[in-house]
């Protein structure tokens, strides 16, 4: 055991984050988060004074800068504020070996979940009577994209942002709201706050329920790989969908 596993309560297998280190944490992510975004903005105010920088087009190049940002934001500010602070090393925070039977679960779950999240966007756009369109889809799909951007999309969205997110959201918030209310609530508060994060009412209803998956699978299976890699397969199942619909020349917008 590791000194780290010492500052676990008895009763769960989740680190023991204090009010204090979710707010130093989220504070770290949002300070970084709008750092970035400055960052971005400067450089491009540097490069072409004149542009407007407020467009409604997106380039690859500015939706791999984003994601990259959301990245380390999430992950450097649970490193250093979180991790570093309280000398919790990476099994502390979850990262511990999968059993078999979790291996056949991830599958399963990831299999349900594409389909159920897809199809959760597409009755809320309906309900809401907005076009049939993925809200995510100048993000995913800029009009610059080229087959090396898509790959990198597709690292990024389906590998390091969920990793990140995940870290955050199941390694941090997961644990703090399940000590104070409970199991249910506490997963149903940590999907609500995974699906507003998203910014998107469609796209938030759907993180909704996909949070509230990947907090029960963490919750089950006490390993913070198994819902990284739900989440995992979920986003990189959806993107190379997308980009082997639009390569095969349908043009498709949901």
């Amino acid at each position: 055991m590791t000194e780290g596993y010492s500052k676990l309560t008895n009763h769960t297998d989740f680190p023991s984050w204090s009010g204090l280190d979710v707010l130093l944490i989220t504070l770290g992510c949002a300070v970084l988060l709008l750092l970035g975004i400055g960052m971005i903005l400067f450089i491009q105010q540097a490069s072409v004074p004149s542009r407007v920088l407020i467009t409604t087009e997106t380039s690859i190049s500015l939706s791999l800068q984003l994601g990259v940002i959301e990245t380390f934001a999430l992950s450097i500010a649970v490193y250093l504020l979180g991790m570093l602070r309280r000398g919790y090393q990476w099994s502390v925070m979850g990262f511990r070996l999968i059993t078999k039977h979790w291996i056949i679960g991830i599958l399963a779950i990831s299999i349900l979940a594409i389909p159920l999240t897809g199809l959760i966007t597409f009755l809320v756009l309906l309900l809401m009577g907005q076009p049939l369109e993925n809200p995510q889809i100048d993000f995913l799909l800029p009009k610059d994209l080229s087959p090396l951007g898509a790959i990198a999309m597709l690292f990024l969205g389906g590998t390091f942002i969920p990793f990140a997110e995940e870290l955050y959201f199941r390694g941090v918030l997961y644990p703090w709201l399940r000590r104070r209310l409970g199991l249910w609530l506490g997963a149903l508060i940590n999907g609500l706050l995974f699906g507003i994060a998203h910014l998107n009412i469609a796209i938030g209803t759907a993180a909704f329920v996909l949070g509230l998956i990947l907090a029960l699978s963490y919750e089950y299976s006490k390993s913070l790989w198994v819902p990284f890699l739900i989440h995992a397969i979920h986003n990189s199942a959806k993107i190379l969908l997308l980009y082997l619909l639009i390569a095969s020349g349908l043009n498709i917008n949901f």
